[in-house]
């Protein structure tokens, strides 16, 4: 039976993390000192000394070190560039970062998932800077599905397309831009928190610490001659919004804030939002989708909650960072571990079992349910969307559509059929945490 560790502890702060997406037991980790570690948490492979927690460390590499000058109150200090942000690729053969310098970095990934030196060739390539202006880091890489693209964040509010075919190449696009970069736009204003990509790959969203959603339509972008903008903006909301997921088939985006309000826009209205979920006592920094109704949501309390989008409850809690704010969350390749980030130097790895619907029929034992992790069936979006030129167009959020839409999250016929699935989850999850909530 495959047993994991329950946690990982990095040697410094880990500020992200991403699973290997074909090796259910690898995760590498960006480091604030500007290091990539790469852990093995099998509970097999660790070494396990009573006093001490287990050695998970595979490899260790020095990826981010320049000093930077950073001016404050009229006074130029220095300090260490950290690693800001990691992400397999897609294949799992490349490890991608970014850096608080502004420079992005390709990392061989059958190299440092197998030596523990640091050697010079397991960076394939090295792009500095990769963000537009002086001081400007590097924050979000988001690979897109089975593609060769990459989409960036930094911290001035830029986004970025590059084809990771044509980096390192040296070259420079006919707008002076690095190699490889397709598309470069700045239209926020604050640091780019998430990114989420349709089930098409036509449509890239992006959140923003001003308080607006950004949409970029990849086909307009392709095609300038059409003298459209491949760009829309939300309005301000009025809090900074830090994360988002694309939920319900592709019909709707639900957006953590500052104020601890998910914030659900309807797709191709992009307006303002259609719907607000309060209840979160703090910022919500970190979503993962579950499933097409279900949220994990990481917040600045701690906790990672359970929530059901549409209608809107929260069914419970899966783990808890002790007060620690959550920065990310992560499921590893087969579904069977969720992993967080949190302001500690641990990536905490929670059994998945009880958000699946297999794991809700029966009661376990506590060792049954930590020791043996089960996979989850992948959501599939089989939502399609029409690709013409009218998709890009506002519709009217209170129209039939949105309507029937919200009719169809409370239909009585479900209830007479018997519990449902997250009916299931909550009373499971409630039992596994009352201790906890009897605390609340």
């Amino acid at each position: 039976m495959t047993k994991y560790v329950k946690s990982i502890e990095c040697s410094d702060q880990p500020l992200d993390v991403s699973f290997h997406p074909k090796r259910d037991n690898l995760c590498a980790c960006a480091l604030i000192d500007g290091t990539v570690e790469v852990h093995d948490f099998l509970a097999e492979n660790a070494v396990d000394d009573e006093d001490e927690d287990p050695d998970t460390i595979l490899s260790s590499m020095s990826v981010h070190t320049q000093v930077l000058s950073v001016k404050h109150n009229e006074k130029v200090t220095t300090k260490p560039a950290s690693c800001r942000a990691i992400t397999f690729s897609p294949d799992g053969e490349i490890i991608y970062t970014g850096g608080s310098a502004g420079d992005m970095t390709a990392i061989d990934s059958s190299r440092v998932c197998t030596f523990s030196s640091n050697s010079e060739k397991n960076l394939l390539w090295n792009i500095e800077p990769a963000t537009e202006g002086e001081f400007n880091p590097l924050v979000k890489i988001y690979p897109f599905h089975n593609s060769p693209l990459i989409a960036t964040g930094d911290d001035f509010g830029g986004v970025r397309i590059w084809d990771s075919r044509l980096c390192g190449s040296g070259m420079k696009s006919k707008s002076n831009r690095p190699g490889g970069c397709v598309f470069s736009w700045k239209e926020n204003e604050d640091y780019i928190s998430d990114f989420d990509l349709s089930a098409d790959g036509n449509t890239l969203l992006a959140t923003c610490a001003d308080g607006r959603l950004s949409v970029f339509d990849l086909r307009i972008a392709r095609e300038p001659v059409t003298g459209k903008s491949p760009f829309r903006l939300s309005d301000d909301q009025g809090d900074e919004l830090l994360s988002l997921k694309i939920i319900k088939g592709g019909n709707k985006v639900v957006c953590g804030s500052q104020e601890g309000v998910l914030s659900i826009f309807s797709w191709n209205t992009w307006g303002d939002c259609s719907d607000r979920f309060p209840g979160h006592p703090s910022s919500i920094d970190a979503i993962l989708k579950v499933d097409e109704d279900t949220i994990l949501t990481g917040s600045s309390d701690g906790l990672i909650r359970v929530a059901q989008i549409q209608p809107d409850k929260f069914v419970g809690v899966l783990g808890n960072h002790n007060d620690f704010p959550i920065e990310k969350l992560e499921w590893n390749s087969d579904r069977s571990i969720v992993g967080s980030v949190g302001h500690d130097n641990y990536i905490r790895l929670w059994d998945a079992q009880v958000l699946l619907e297999e794991g809700l029929e029966g009661e376990e034992s506590e060792d049954e349910r930590t020791s043996k992790p089960v996979a989850a069936p992948v959501a599939v979006n089989t939502a399609s969307k029409d690709d013409s030129e009218d998709d890009w167009e506002d519709e009217d959020e209170d129209g039939d559509e949105d309507s029937e839409e919200d009719s169809d999250g409370d239909d009585s016929d479900e209830e007479e059929e018997g519990p449902s699935m997250n009916d299931r989850r909550k009373k499971r999850l409630k039992t596994e945490n009352e201790k906890f909530f009897d605390d609340l």
